[in-house]
């Protein structure tokens, strides 16, 4: 899969990128403003998108609407409560920072398997 990393600490971003790439995905960005990430949603294919719910003091809830839009599956990172991003982002896996690999390879997995089931 094709997956978008936004994320605005460099290297956190590094961190999910090697875990994204150790599971065998390609690395999209990644992309440390919502101006990068949303430049990036309009104009190349994804897959998956993996966003951090804060980036440099703003909500990415417009690049999760955005990726809605498109029909692009996310999950939304956070080293904030989970509950609160939960009320903020509704029905999307939440990760907890710092990323385990064992819980993002359950996300990107499931994702996998919806992806199959939708374009048979």
């Amino acid at each position: 899969m094709r997956i978008l990393i936004v994320e605005d600490e460099f290297i956190i971003a590094d961190e999910i990128a090697l875990i994204v790439e150790g599971l065998g995905h390609s690395i999209v960005g990644p992309a440390g403003t919502i101006e990068e990430a949303a430049s990036i949603i309009a104009g190349e294919p994804l897959d998956f998108a993996i966003i951090d719910a804060n980036l440099r003091g703003h909500s990415s809830s417009e690049l999760a609407q955005s990726l809605v839009e498109r029909q692009v599956p996310f999950c939304v990172c956070t080293g904030y409560r989970v509950d609160d991003i939960r009320s903020a982002f509704g029905d999307i896996p939440v990760v907890q920072k710092p990323v385990r690999e064992r819980t993002l390879a359950a996300i990107l997995e499931s994702a996998q398997q919806k992806s199959a089931i939708s374009t048979k």
